[in-house]
């Protein structure tokens, strides 16, 4: 088989010719680790009174914006194949540039939703965008920025087709990317706001958070449809509703606010004939049900270090998901054994792959995992995947 086929058999629930390995890199601290390059802190130039205007200037000119977008994920696609991954996410995002006196080198990045992001670096000097507050933290702004940003909006309907049309016709015969549509449409809700108006709002103001959740529902159905429009069969659905303890607001808050949206946007997907992963990290087993009940066909993350144990999971859902994910990132890719890391991977696909319907991954992405040891993490699953899976 190749990596469509393995994928799509997968995905049906039925057993391929060898567990498919699904990548989630798109940190540029991989690329550094791979072709052995020092980092490039791009932030530098903001503290420079010469050149912070002209990089402010480049940073907000749409087309300089995609342009280096498009290289720096063409270049993470092409480590990901070379590292031999089946398949890998990928999203678009549009950030904008702006000073602001409270971010840490004088300016902020603020996305179409109106989340604000600090500039900041991780520990090897690579940009790391950190989200910081919401600008929309009354019904007012919020209503303003929404019609101050309407054109923002589209154009980023507009680049989202262009980037991935031109990702699945370069790389399409590479490797099989899944469109993620992200942010999603709860945290697209809440963070412009801030966490704690937002839950306030919901007691005291449900009809404004009914109103704010329509308009994301309805700009992520446009969305999913740009992402939808390159051709590929898998959409994955972006949404962290937990945290390393349970989820960030109840079950039944969740299901009244947002299930009837992601009933939506799974019926919109089926009816394009194509299968939806929903993405969560965090402790979120309350919530299982629910996740099938709104139509998804898959499950994404299952963080161990949120206590999402691989095997429980399997039993409460059986075959309703596909599951991906659930190799740690806090330690086993960063500094774990060549042994630690192979015996993680041989329970994962002992638990969750007879049947078919498990693809292995990371949980999820952060700089410091180490390019060795993501190698290791294929080539056991290469090794120990062979179905049929030997129990």
């Amino acid at each position: 088989m190749d990596f469509r086929e393995r994928i799509l058999t997968t995905m049906n629930h039925e057993e391929p010719d060898q567990v498919p390995v699904m990548s989630l890199l798109n940190e540029p601290a991989i690329l550094n680790q791979y072709y052995g390059k020092q980092t490039f802190n791009y932030f530098n130039y903001l503290k420079k009174p010469i050149l912070k205007d002209i990089t402010k200037i480049l940073m907000n000119w749409n087309w300089y914006w995609n342009k280096e977008y498009y290289k720096i994920y063409g270049d993470i696609l092409n480590v990901s194949v070379n590292l031999g991954f089946d398949a890998t996410w990928l999203m678009y995002l549009l950030f904008k540039l702006k000073k602001d006196k409270e971010g840490s080198l004088g300016y902020t990045w603020y996305d179409i939703w109106g989340r604000i992001w600090d500039l900041q670096v991780d520990k090897y000097g690579n940009p790391s965008p950190y989200y910081i507050r919401g600008h929309c933290r009354t019904e007012e702004a919020w209503d303003a920025w929404i019609e101050e940003h309407e054109s923002l909006f589209n154009k980023n309907l507009e680049y989202t087709t262009k980037f991935f049309k031109k990702i699945v016709e370069v790389y399409g015969d590479k490797l099989y990317i899944i469109g993620f549509a992200a942010p999603g449409i709860f945290e697209n809700s809440w963070q412009p706001i801030g966490f704690v108006e937002f839950t306030k709002y919901m007691y005291e103001k449900p009809r404004f958070i009914e109103k704010v959740v329509e308009f994301q529902t309805d700009f992520y159905l446009k969305y999913v449809e740009a992402i939808c429009e390159a051709g590929n069969e898998i959409i994955l659905v972006g949404d962290d509703l937990g945290h390393k303890k349970g989820l960030l607001i109840s079950p039944k808050f969740i299901n009244r606010f947002f299930g009837p949206s992601y009933k939506k946007v799974a019926e919109f997907v089926h009816k394009q004939d194509k299968k939806l992963i929903f993405h969560s990290c965090g402790k979120i087993y309350k919530i299982l049900p629910k996740i099938i009940e709104w139509g998804f066909d898959g499950l994404l993350t299952l963080e161990p270090t949120a206590e999402m144990d691989l095997e429980k999971v399997r039993n409460l859902v059986g075959h309703q998901l596909v599951l991906i994910g659930n190799i740690d990132v806090s330690y086993l890719l960063v500094r774990g054994t060549k042994k630690e890391i192979e015996d993680a991977v041989k329970h994962a696909i002992k638990v969750a792959a007879p049947g078919g319907g498990f693809i292995l991954s990371p949980a999820h992405n952060h700089s410091e995992v180490d390019l060795t040891r993501l190698q290791w993490m294929v080539e056991a699953a290469h090794k120990f995947g062979q179905y049929p899976i030997q129990t």
